[in-house]
């Protein structure tokens, strides 16, 4: 099965903007990753079209069950 961390950031401008991880540590907690996004909004470091980050919206694994029918 495949997983995919979704972080979700809000903008300044009202918008948010999604960064994925594949295959994140399955032992990954919600505390280390709010305060990986925190740590990423207050160092600036997400920068859209000129729009800042500001605040932490969500975050979620997503899991996918791949099947090949071929």
């Amino acid at each position: 099965m495949k997983s995919t961390l979704k972080m979700i950031l809000n903008l300044e401008n009202g918008k948010t903007y999604t960064l994925d991880l594949v295959n994140p540590r399955a032992d990954l907690t919600k505390e280390e990753t709010v305060a990986f996004m925190n740590d990423l909004i207050t160092d600036k470091a997400i920068v859209v079209g000129g729009v800042l980050a500001v605040s932490v919206k969500k975050a979620y694994i997503q899991s996918v069950d791949e099947q090949s029918i071929a």
